[in-house]
């Protein structure tokens, strides 16, 4: 077996940081995307305008459902 020097302070340091990820893991909740998002949302997301948004609604570009398009990230 070999042994290696570690500075102490780092590794409390590290050991801290892996117990910080480990609360945020455990706190978090994990949902899918929305299917159907606004125009407006949708627009944010692509960084486009929402006039572009409704163009390509209307050339077809875009599948709508109600007033809601389809989300890009589902």
């Amino acid at each position: 077996m070999q042994m290696i020097a570690v500075d102490a302070a780092a590794l409390d340091r590290l050991h801290d940081k892996i117990d910080r990820l480990e609360q945020k893991l455990d706190a978090a909740h994990i949902t899918p995307p929305p299917k159907w998002i606004t125009v407006a949302e949708y627009a944010k997301r692509v960084g486009k305008t929402e006039g572009t948004v409704r163009r390509w609604i209307r050339e077809g570009s875009l599948e709508r459902k109600d007033k809601l398009v389809a989300n890009p990230d589902a």
